[in-house]
C-alpha cells in the first residue's frame, strides 16, 4: 500500500493532498467560527468608539482573515511548487547558468508578493470598517484559527528533507531516494505555506497593536502627547524611512551570518580531509562533533546583532524623538518587512524545488534529459545555497521584527511621551522659526496699511 502510494503517478499527489487538508479545514472552520460568535458575543458589541457591532460583524472579520490565509496558501503553492509554470521557468533558466536562475528566482519572489499582499491588504481594510483595529485582531485571530494545519503541514518539510539525509547516509540506493526526494519538494512547498501563513498574521497582529500603540499615545497625559499622524510631518516621515529600512538592515545581518558561519564549516570539512586522508577512503571517521560544535556556536553568537538591532532601534527612536517618529516608524517595518519575508521565502523555495525538478529527470533541454551532475544541475544548486539563508532564516525571522517592533512601541509608549529628547529641542525651534515669521508678517502688513493711508 505504501509502495502504491508513493511511487509512478502517486508521487504527484502528495501536494494536492496537503493542500486539500488545508482547504477542507478552512471549509469546516467557517461555519463554526459563525456559531461560536453567535453564541459567545453579545447582541450588540460596544466599546469600538462610535460603531456598533453585532455577532455578524465579527464573524465576517475572522473569516475575511481566514480565508486570506488559504489564498495565501494557495498561491505560494503556484510560485514554489514545480508543478507550476513558475518554478520550471527557474529550472529552465540554468541552461545558460548560475546567473540566470538567480535573476529568475528573484523575479519570482517579487512577482510572489502580490496576491498575498493584496488578500492581507482587503482583509485588513474590511475588518477595520466593520469593527475598527479590533476587526483587525479578529482577522489575525482568524488567520491563526487553522494553526493546526498550518503547524503540520509546516513541519512535514523538514521531517521529509531529514528523511532524505538519513536515506542518502545509509545508502538505501536510488529508488528510496527519488521517493523521499518527491516527498521533500512537497515538504519544501508546504513549508512556504506555513511562513504565508506566520507572515501574513504577523501583519494583520502588528497592525492590530499600531492602533493600540495610537490610541495610547494620543490619550497619554505626558508632555508630548501624540496628535493627529499625517505624512507632511518631517518626524513622522523620518521615522518611516527609518522603518522601511529596518528589515533590510535586520536580513543582512542574518544573512552575512549564515555565511560567516558556512565559511567556517567549509574550512573545517577540508582541514579534515586534508589532515585525515583516511576520511575519503572510509577508513577513519569524520569529527562529527567539531561541525555541530560550530553550527550551534553559530547560531547563539551570530544572533545577537540582529536582536540588538530589533530591540534597540524603535526604543531609541522614541526616547530621542518621541512618539510621533515612532507612529512612522512602525508603518514602515510592517510595509517593508511584510514584501520582503514573503518575497525570502518563496524565493528560496522555489530554487530549491527547481533543483529537485531537474534531479528527478524532468528537464529537458535539445531532447536530452539533464538529470544530477548536470550543468544545469550545478546552477541549480548554487540558487538553492543562496535561497536557504532566504527562506530559512532571513524570511521567518522578519516576522519575529515586525511583531516585536509593534510590542516593545506598545510597552514604552510612556517613556517615549516622557523623554522625546531632541523633539523638545525641534519643536522648541520651530516655535520660535514660527513666532519670528508671525511677528515680521504682522509688521509688513502694518507698512503696507500705513503706506496705504
Amino acid at each position: 500500500c505504501i509502495r502504491d502510494r508513493y511511487m509512478g503517478d502517486h508521487e504527484g499527489r502528495i501536494e494536492s493532498t496537503l493542500k486539500a487538508q488545508l482547504l477542507i479545514s478552512t471549509l469546516l472552520i467557517t461555519p463554526i467560527i459563525a456559531v461560536l460568535s453567535e453564541a459567545a458575543l453579545p447582541v450588540t458589541i460596544n466599546g469600538l468608539g462610535r460603531r456598533q457591532a453585532k455577532p455578524l460583524h465579527a464573524t465576517l472579520c475572522t473569516t475575511s482573515g481566514l480565508w486570506a490565509g488559504l489564498l495565501i496558501g494557495i498561491f505560494t503553492e503556484y510560485y514554489t511548487s514545480h508543478a507550476y509554470r513558475p518554478v520550471r521557468e527557474v529550472a529552465e533558466s540554468c541552461e545558460t547558468g548560475a546567473a540566470t536562475n538567480i535573476i529568475y528566482g528573484l523575479a519570482l519572489g517579487y512577482s510572489s508578493t502580490l496576491v498575498p499582499v493584496i488578500a492581507i491588504g482587503v482583509s485588513a481594510y474590511a475588518s477595520h470598517k466593520l469593527m475598527g483595529m479590533f476587526g483587525i485582531a479578529l482577522a489575525a485571530l482568524g488567520m491563526l484559527s487553522n494553526l493546526c494545519i498550518g503547524l503540520a503541514i509546516d513541519a512535514y518539510g523538514p521531517i521529509s528533507d531529514n528523511a532524505g539525509g538519513i536515506a542518502e547516509m545509509a545508502e538505501l540506493g536510488e529508488e528510496t531516494r527519488r521517493r523521499t526526494d518527491a516527498l521533500d519538494a512537497a515538504g519544501n512547498t508546504t513549508a512556504a505555506i506555513g511562513k504565508g501563513f506566520a507572515i501574513g498574521s504577523a501583519t494583520l497582529v502588528a497592525l492590530s497593536l499600531y492602533g493600540a500603540f495610537l490610541a495610547r499615545a494620543q490619550n497619554i497625559k505626558e508632555k508630548h502627547k501624540l496628535g493627529p499622524i499625517s505624512l507632511d510631518d518631517p518626524l513622522v516621515l523620518t521615522g518611516l524611512l527609518i522603518g522601511a529600512m529596518l528589515p533590510y538592515a535586520f536580513s543582512a545581518n542574518t544573512m552575512k551570518s549564515v555565511g560567516k558561519a558556512a565559511l567556517e564549516m567549509v574550512t573545517e570539512i577540508r582541514n579534515q580531509l586534508r589532515n585525515n586522508p583516511g576520511i575519503k577512503t572510509g577508513e577513519s571517521t569524520p569529527d562529527y562533533e567539531r561541525c555541530i560544535a560550530i553550527s550551534t556556536r553559530a547560531s547563539l553568537k551570530e544572533m545577537v546583532a540582529p536582536a540588538a538591532l530589533v530591540i534597540c532601534t524603535p526604543i531609541l527612536l522614541g526616547i530621542v524623538f518621541g512618539p510621533k517618529a515612532v507612529a512612522g516608524f512602525l508603518p514602515g517595518v510592517i510595509v517593508s518587512g511584510v514584501q520582503m519575508a514573503i518575497s525570502a521565502s518563496n524565493t528560496g523555495g522555489a530554487w530549491d524545488n527547481a533543483k529537485k525538478y531537474i534531479e528527478a529527470g524532468n528537464l529537458f533541454i535539445n531532447g536530452q534529459v539533464r538529470r544530477k551532475g548536470s550543468e544545469e544541475h550545478k546552477a541549480a544548486v548554487i540558487g538553492d545555497t543562496v535561497g536557504d539563508p532566504l527562506k530559512d532564516t532571513s524570511g521567518p525571522s522578519i516576522n519575529i521584527l515586525i511583531k516585536l517592533s509593534a510590542i516593545l512601541s506598545l510597552v514604552f509608549v510612556r517613556l517615549f511621551s516622557k523623554s522625546a529628547l531632541l523633539a523638545c529641542y525641534l519643536d522648541a525651534v520651530s516655535y520660535t522659526h514660527l513666532r519670528a515669521h508671525e511677528t515680521g508678517r504682522n509688521l509688513v502688513c502694518r507698512l503696507l496699511l500705513e503706506k496705504k493711508k
